[in-house]
């Protein structure tokens, strides 16, 4: 074989590991040009204006949820913590103004994330343990959200600075400048460099000096202060708290980071990848309402879409390894 010949290989190779590693976003832009064709509402500036609305509350859970899975755990409970919030920050904003309502339930997300990362750091679980571990903390806090409000919807009573911050585009921004800070954390610091390293072999990480436990507790923290942020905009967006409002967004989340490539096993993954994967899903989800798709159908399409996303991974992956 020529120069020549191992050259168009090589650039052929590249190119379908380039495919192949973002099938699912080219998947989507076929779908999108198919129903911008039957739709034309679907590129229009009104509508895409609607797709960053919707995303952006789950897109700011998603980069909590990138950190876990990073070091690989996962959290089932955000759901519900970002139900639990949502009522505290209402129950602020009505009774002791802005700043309490704001502040507060940062703090607040704070704590629940102490709670699971010590657990979770105690323990030194990954990723199994850290589902069951999630998914009881997701049960008592899905309680104490009923419990909280009586099972009632909470209004906002005051017009407060609380009740402007998710209108509009404010949501986006927010979702937008925590992935900025969040990938230079990520790439840029030391603390970041750590948190990869860990996710991928963290017996080596032990080894070489870093405190895992530590570190654990820290991914957990900021996971529930992020999470703190998505509840405080849910109920400033609408104006209300609903103790069921955080149910299934978990599942958004974990999806969003899934499709965009972070990987489930730890130590891979970017911010930039949650933005594409958080992407997709919005985009997938106004397809679906645009065509008229029900609820129930809707969630076959997205759990059929996040399998496919897995699925595609672990063949990627499985096909350089074995070139490798």
């Amino acid at each position: 074989m020529n120069t020549k010949q191992v050259t168009k290989a090589s650039i052929g190779r590249k190119a379908l590991d380039f495919v192949s590693g973002h099938a699912i976003i080219f998947l989507m832009i076929l779908l999108a040009i198919i129903v911008s064709i039957i739709q034309p509402r679907f590129l229009t500036g009104q509508n895409l204006m609607n797709i960053l609305n919707q995303i952006a509350v789950i897109g700011v859970l998603a980069c909590g949820m990138t950190f876990v899975l990073i070091i690989g755990c996962i959290d089932l409970s955000v759901g519900a913590q970002m139900s639990v919030i949502g009522i505290i920050a209402v129950t602020l904003a009505n009774g002791m103004g802005d700043v309490a309502a704001i502040l507060l339930p940062m703090i607040a997300g704070l704590v629940l994330g102490v709670v699971n990362g010590g657990i979770m750091a105690s323990i030194n679980g990954r990723l199994g343990e850290s589902f069951i571990i999630t998914y009881g903390m997701q049960s008592v806090l899905a309680a104490a959200a009923l419990l909280i409000s009586g099972g009632l919807f909470m209004m906002v009573t005051n017009t407060t600075v609380f009740s402007q911050i998710g209108k509009g585009l404010n949501p986006v921004w927010v979702f937008f400048a925590l992935v900025i800070i969040c990938q230079f954390v990520l790439t840029k610091t030391h603390f970041g460099r750590n948190v990869m390293f860990m996710g991928a072999n963290p017996a080596a990480a032990r080894l070489s000096g870093i405190n895992v436990r530590v570190y654990t507790m820290v991914v957990f923290m900021l996971c529930g202060f992020i999470t703190a942020i998505a509840g405080t905009l849910l109920p400033s967006r609408v104006m209300a708290a609903n103790p069921n409002a955080g149910i299934n967004y978990e599942l958004d989340a974990i999806a969003a980071c899934v499709v965009g490539g972070i990987s489930m096993k730890g130590g891979s993954g970017s911010f930039v990848n949650t933005l594409v994967g958080v992407l997709v899903i919005g985009v997938l989800g106004n397809i679906l309402n645009l065509l008229k798709v029900s609820t129930y159908e809707q969630m076959i399409v997205k759990g059929i879409v996040i399998a496919l996303a897995v699925a595609l991974d672990i063949i990627n992956k499985n096909r350089l390894l074995r070139r490798g």
